[in-house]
């Protein structure tokens, strides 16, 4: 079973033992008390604390295999000082997430390397309602007209772009 805590002054991704509990390992995440679930790919677990710091760990043994941080990365932001709040989501060979920055209001990273393959600029703003950056919503995937798209709640409304290549 795997979770996010707030122990030891930060997040901390944990495994436990489906059969008594029992904790095995736990990996540091960020700051904060975590909104988030982890999402399990493989013997891979990827887990976003609020302040956006994601890590990609061993689902057996718990070694945080690589690391980013939304706002150092991506210069991005959340709508408000609540804290990201997104579950990532993997799709083929790709993790799809909200750094909520102006030239990444969405990225597609290597779910093995953690590379970025892709990164969404923020569509142009089109009233004065919102504010800019990252939302409380996981992205969902959608083939509407042919195309396979991921779809997105931000501070400014929806965002939808190309999963493939990340176009609006």
């Amino acid at each position: 079973i795997f979770t996010l805590g707030s122990q030891r002054g930060g997040s901390q991704l944990i495994a436990l033992d489906r059969s008594d509990g029992g904790r095995l390992w736990a990996a540091q995440v960020g700051g904060g008390a975590p909104n988030c679930t982890p999402t399990v790919d493989g013997n891979r677990v990827f887990a976003l604390g609020r302040a956006g710091d994601l890590v990609c760990a061993d689902a057996s043994s718990g070694q945080v295999l690589w690391r980013k941080n939304f706002t150092r990365d991506f210069g991005g932001r959340m709508m408000s000082g609540w804290g990201y709040s997104e579950s990532p989501l993997i799709d083929g060979n790709q993790l799809a997430c909200t750094p909520g920055a102006p030239d990444a209001i969405l990225a597609a990273l290597d779910k093995k390397s953690g590379a970025t393959i892709w990164s969404s600029p923020a569509p142009p703003i089109t009233g004065r309602r919102g504010r800019d950056g990252a939302a409380y919503s996981s992205i969902v995937v959608s083939n509407a007209a042919g195309v396979r798209q991921y779809i997105q709640l931000t501070g400014r409304g929806i965002v939808a772009v190309a999963a493939k290549d990340g176009r609006p």
